[in-house]
């Protein structure tokens, strides 16, 4: 038979305890099923502390514990109900044990109360309290006898088949002296990230990241050499970084944020960041969320996001500042020789001439070659590296109206003076009005 059955008050019924029990646990059950239809997930610890003192006597102990049993149980140690007894490991086998806040379940038809004088493991302690009544003028007081839930601490390896029960800690060793030394990265089962440390401190490393990391881009974008020539992935890149990090600033900041919400938001941020960083484009399988397992759910999405928030993305353009000298002479260095050989080089030109006409005397007026070697080729006017007139800008430069691109062959044997070089040099003979001149390297994919 049912016990969530609710109670039929009918006129002139005698009242008995068995009426009002009833009641209770049709209450607790209805509330119980509605919140479980909404959140299969609606246990654990909302707040959790433990007594570091005692961990150096060899006892486990809670300070402070808030939460909701897997049954539905709330608890709020100290504040309704003290602290259960402290848990003393004797033996030098715990280690990688982990410790479990247990509370006797509820059975059917069986007896849930320990009275003072047959104390036994039920569900409930007695506990006496003057109680005022909040309701008369009078206000007097009565004792009543309050269930108070019987709460223990167990280990994994002790039987708790008679237990609803929340992980809470994992011991990692018991010292030579008696002293335990707990796993700072354990995640307790929690309705909270609050009551998870290792969980909080990465929320707010990541949040501070995603910060950093979104300046940076931003000012890189922004900066002066290179204005205009970000590509459509750093823009992107930079809208992901700005979604992400007011959402997990908000986490961050929630007293109660539950770790099932923070899955979420962690699996959709990494399977957005990946596109960028990792070359399959695509994220890995990823664990189901697992609410007892929060660790096993947690540590894939924390490796993929930390990685992908440690890949530094740098733009397939770099400007390359040219310093202009006497007699038609422009120079640049190079600060990164390893764009000799994986970045295609481009001239862009602008002068007040029609295209066509820039465009042929520049390929007749100009020669490119390597600092080294620039003084020689004049001298003796030699080509320098063949220029190949582009007809469109390429796709990773800014469009400017008016300019005329060049690229560089890297085929050409005049090349081989750049495997040693230190920069190039452009001379450029006669006279091009208004001349403009930038230079380009394009990093390959």
């Amino acid at each position: 038979m049912s016990s969530r059955n609710p109670v039929l008050w009918p006129e002139g019924l005698f009242v008995k305890p068995q009426h009002f029990q009833q009641a209770a646990r049709a209450a607790e059950a209805a509330l119980h099923q509605r919140l479980g239809s909404l959140n299969a997930a609606f246990y654990g610890f909302s707040e959790l502390q433990l007594n570091d003192e005692y961990l150096s006597l060899g006892k486990i102990a809670i300070t402070r514990a808030r939460g909701i049993m897997p049954d539905g149980t709330v608890f709020d140690i100290p504040a309704d109900l003290p602290p259960p007894p402290p848990l003393e490991i004797e033996d030098d086998g715990a280690k990688d044990a982990e410790v479990y806040l247990c509370l006797p379940l509820r059975t059917e038809g069986g007896r849930e109360v320990s009275w003072p004088d047959n104390a036994a493991n039920f569900r409930y302690n007695v506990q006496t309290q003057e109680i005022k009544d909040t309701h008369s003028a009078d206000g007097d007081l009565a004792q009543v006898d309050l269930a108070v839930p019987n709460l223990q601490l167990k280990r994994k390896a002790d039987d708790s088949s008679a237990y609803t029960r929340l992980a809470m800690a994992r011991i990692l060793e018991r010292r030579p002296d008696g002293s335990l030394r707990l796993d700072e990265g354990f995640y307790p089962t929690s309705v909270s990230v609050r009551a998870v440390p290792a969980l909080q401190r990465y929320l707010e490393e990541i949040t501070n990241t995603l910060r950093e990391r979104s300046r940076n881009l931003a000012n890189r974008i922004g900066a002066s050499g290179q204005s205009g020539i970000a590509d459509i992935r750093d823009f992107n890149l930079l809208q992901a970084m700005n979604r992400w990090w007011p959402c997990f600033q908000h986490l961050a900041r929630q007293g109660q944020t539950h770790p099932e919400q923070l899955y979420l938001h962690m699996s959709q941020a990494c399977g957005e960041f990946v596109t960028f960083t990792d070359e399959s484009r695509l994220p890995p399988e990823f664990p189901a969320y697992q609410h007892t397992a929060l660790r096993t759910s947690f540590k894939p999405l924390q490796d993929t996001l930390r990685r992908a928030l440690g890949t530094v993305l740098q733009p397939r353009a770099l400007s390359l500042p040219l310093e202009a000298l006497d007699y038609g002479v422009m120079t640049t260095t190079l600060e990164d020789r390893r764009l000799i050989d994986d970045a295609d080089f481009i001239l862009a030109v602008r002068a007040d001439l029609p295209p066509p006409t820039l465009r042929r005397l520049f390929l007749q007026k100009a020669k490119v070659t390597s600092l080294e070697t620039l003084n020689d080729l004049v001298h003796k006017q030699l080509p320098g590296i063949a220029l190949h007139p582009l007809p469109v800008a390429p796709r990773d430069l800014p469009f400017h109206a008016g300019f005329s691109y060049f690229e560089l062959d890297r085929r050409d044997p005049a090349w081989a003076c750049m495997n040693t070089a230190n920069g190039f040099g452009i001379h450029i003979a006669g006279e091009f009005p208004g001349l403009e001149l930038q230079f380009w390297a394009i990093r390959s994919e």
